[in-house]
């Protein structure tokens, strides 16, 4: 019978070990949390650029929360305190007899469908970044 010869696996046994050591830290935890705080703050950006000024409180209000894990899913909130803030982002009825219409800015919905489509190229670069520091102990 033929002798195929002899394999090194201690490299590929430090790979694994370097995956293993990152799946049970808080890597890929952070790794999310981050990368949600990152987009919410792009969010954030460009909804402060799309709401109209006046006196610029409405501007000043857009706050990012924080990156909460509720089971599997991790949510951040952008919001805006102000009592007349949704009635610029969605419009309003205007007028005595309220017949008017006053149409919304939407600038937190058009912001946040750019985010969305932006998305998969940033969370691919992120994720590259990611496998790089997993891997960079590993050579």
């Amino acid at each position: 019978m033929a002798r195929l010869g002899r394999f090194d696996y201690s490299e590929l046994e430090q790979l694994s070990q370097s995956v293993q050591t990152a799946l049970n830290s808080n890597v890929i935890d952070q790794f999310i949390r981050d990368f949600l705080l990152e987009m919410a703050y792009r969010a954030d950006r460009k909804i402060k650029m799309r709401t109209p000024v006046d006196t610029g409180d409405l501007r000043r209000r857009w706050v990012v929360g924080e990156v909460k894990k509720v089971g599997d899913t991790y949510m951040i909130e952008i919001s805006n305190n102000l009592d007349y803030a949704s009635y610029v982002e969605n419009g309003h009825r205007t007028g005595k007899d309220l017949t008017g219409w006053v149409e919304g800015r939407f600038m937190a919905k058009i912001s946040m469908k750019e985010i969305e489509r932006q998305l998969p190229a940033y969370l691919q670069r992120k994720q590259a970044e990611l496998i790089e520091k997993i891997f960079s102990g590993w050579s």
